[in-house]
């Protein structure tokens, strides 16, 4: 008697697991990096804000596409100020960053950052984001500093996928280098090889 009832559960927990695999590939959960400056507290309290309309729950979520110069604008030092930032830049900005030791991540997968890398940078993607080695490199992280995530660049989604993880944890300033790594190579920016 127990074993029927154990294998009805199996089969009906089996069911679930189906149904919502296939619910998942036909409706995929999307999300999207937050372009928008964190908004400073308003002094008026009393100012009311519309609502918002309300939200068909069958929809799925769209991905608002990246803009290529659009987004955060960090309020930085008087040494970056020259540097029109958003969350996208390309290797010439993030070249001045580095220069001014702002942090930088390298979100590629292990063998691609043990084959070459921006000197000093933490290897930290998506995968890794909540493991144990990853709490060492989120100890380095400031929130009140910019960061800048790079990974292979052209289709290459590992960066993207990176900091809207950071900005989940509370990171704003972050930038993301458009064309990556290989074009930090080709403009023949600094590269070490091997582990950090």
């Amino acid at each position: 008697m127990n074993c029927l009832l154990f294998q009805r559960i199996l089969a009906i927990v089996g069911l679930g697991v189906i149904i919502g695999a296939a619910d998942s590939w036909i409706r995929p959960t999307r999300i999207a990096l937050n372009l928008s400056a964190p908004s400073a507290p308003s002094d008026a309290s009393s100012s009311a804000t519309p609502a918002a309309p309300p939200v068909d729950p069958t929809t799925p979520p769209s991905i608002t596409p990246l803009p290529k110069t659009d987004g955060f604008r960090d309020p930085l030092s008087a040494a970056h100020a020259d540097i029109p930032l958003g969350m996208m830049i390309d290797s010439v900005a993030a070249k001045k960053l580095f220069d001014d030791g702002v942090i930088f991540l390298d979100a590629r997968i292990d063998e691609e950052f043990k084959a070459g890398h921006i000197p000093q940078a933490f290897h930290l993607n998506s995968s890794l984001f909540n493991t144990p080695a990853a709490a060492n490199t989120m100890k380095a992280l400031d929130q009140s500093q910019p960061i800048v995530i790079y990974c292979g660049g052209g289709d290459c989604d590992a960066s993207t996928n990176l900091a809207i993880l950071l900005q989940g944890a509370g990171y704003t300033k972050l930038h993301i280098i458009q064309n990556g790594f290989p074009e930090w190579q080709k403009l023949g920016f600094p590269v070490e090889k091997g582990t950090k």
